[in-house]
């Protein structure tokens, strides 16, 4: 395997082809990206920007025992950040080698950062988007602010991603927020699915929610929801159709799979892939119907392959999916390639979360699904200026978990 140092590459941080300074921006670069192949070839990568893993607007209320704790943590409680965090896009026109200045998608009132986003086989681009209150810790929202915690919109593009509509706020499934950090998947019929992950009351299991849009993400409805028996959490869930019809949905932290045979009508609880504790993930299917998994887990990007419909996955001599880079976080993005590589972007949880960046890698499985070799990131191949890790190993970055 080559060394994952000279194969990653930084693409855009707070030292790397930065934005441009804004109100409320502090060198938070990332956990929020996401990037896709456009119709005309381009390739667009979209992220958070703001001044750490929330970039909530300012002034933001939460108990003061949550204050402190996010402060210990990295939160800057001094930042003039009126319309919090935004979302961010970058091109490249060379399929990755160079990129162009970051520009600004989307900025309403309150923090936003990206989901997940897909090219349609129609060619229209989607960027799933998460609005963040202000507000956290509480039952409910104070007065002015945003009714729920945090929410999902869509928002489309129909000219290869320069300009955008208004987010399409996802309803249905009366949560006290609703968020999501996921790809959707394309049916055949057309129709599109996404899941989310929702808190119907305080202090409540999440449970999952997945939607469908039959107009190509113009609208969507709730087809159905996602529960535990054992009363765990159904977190940020990921979607993926195997070769054999069948819907598969992961889900954090204990790598919970469930099925659906009716197109996300109904979901089956199957059984838990090896890779807990697991954080975000994406999924890709190869032509021969085999599925490959990229994702943070252990506290890491890593990623694994399934030839049987997700039964079994490949790890490593340790137990774990195989690492792609052993010092970065990941919360991984990225795409299926024409050559059937994978381009990943992620996230490197740096400096508190406070200065950071997202970075690009690649890798493929053999031809006889045997073996994973990491690729070196388009204009990469050799380490560049602050590559070396930035976060001690084990530390539990995720600071969104209350």
């Amino acid at each position: 395997m080559n060394d994952y140092r000279t194969c990653r590459r930084k693409i855009v941080a707070w030292d790397v082809n930065p934005p441009d300074p804004f109100p409320g921006f502090g060198g938070t670069v990332g956990l929020g990206q996401e990037c896709a192949e456009l119709a005309n070839g381009d390739w667009l990568l979209v992220f958070h920007a703001g001044y750490w893993h929330m970039s909530m607007a300012t002034p933001l209320v939460a108990p003061e025992d949550l204050l402190e704790r996010w402060s210990a943590s990295g939160l800057r409680l001094d930042m003039d950040a009126p319309q919090g965090g935004r979302v961010m896009a970058i091109r490249s026109k060379d399929h990755g080698v160079t990129w162009s200045k970051p520009e600004t998608i989307l900025n309403g009132r309150w923090d936003e950062g990206p989901q997940g986003m897909k090219r349609l086989c129609d060619g229209a681009v989607l960027v799933f988007v998460n609005s963040q209150a202000s507000w956290y810790g509480m039952d409910k929202a104070p007065e002015g602010h945003l009714p729920v915690n945090s929410r999902t919109g869509v928002m489309r593009s129909e000219d290869n991603g320069y300009t955008w509509s208004d987010p399409v706020w996802l309803d249905g499934c009366d949560a006290f927020y609703q968020r999501a950090y996921a790809q959707p998947i394309e049916l055949p019929d057309g129709g599109l699915l996404y899941p989310t992950y929702c808190m119907p009351r305080p202090d409540a299991p999440l449970i999952g929610a997945i939607h469908r849009s039959d107009d190509a993400g113009r609208s969507w409805r709730v087809v159905s929801t996602v529960e535990r028996s054992d009363g765990k959490d159904i977190d940020e869930p990921s979607i993926v159709r195997l070769a054999d019809g069948r819907l598969m949905l992961i889900t954090r932290l204990d790598a919970a799979i469930f099925h659906s045979e009716d197109e996300g009508r109904t979901w089956r609880f199957s059984h838990c892939a090896p890779f807990a504790p697991l954080k975000p993930s994406r999924f890709a299917c190869l032509r021969d119907g085999a599925i490959v998994i990229w994702m943070t887990s252990h506290g890491r990007l890593r990623a694994s392959w399934s030839t049987d419909n997700g039964h079994t996955w490949r790890v490593g001599a340790d137990g774990k999916p195989f690492a792609l880079d052993p010092e970065h976080y990941g919360y991984p993005g990225g795409f299926l390639m024409s050559d059937e590589s994978v381009f990943v972007v992620y996230y490197d949880g740096a400096n508190r979360q406070q200065r950071t960046g997202v970075w690009g890698i690649r890798f493929r499985i053999d031809d006889e699904r045997e073996h994973l070799e990491t690729l070196p990131a388009p204009g990469g191949g050799t380490a560049p200026r602050g590559s070396g890790a930035q976060v001690a190993p084990g530390r539990d970055l995720d600071a969104d978990a209350p």
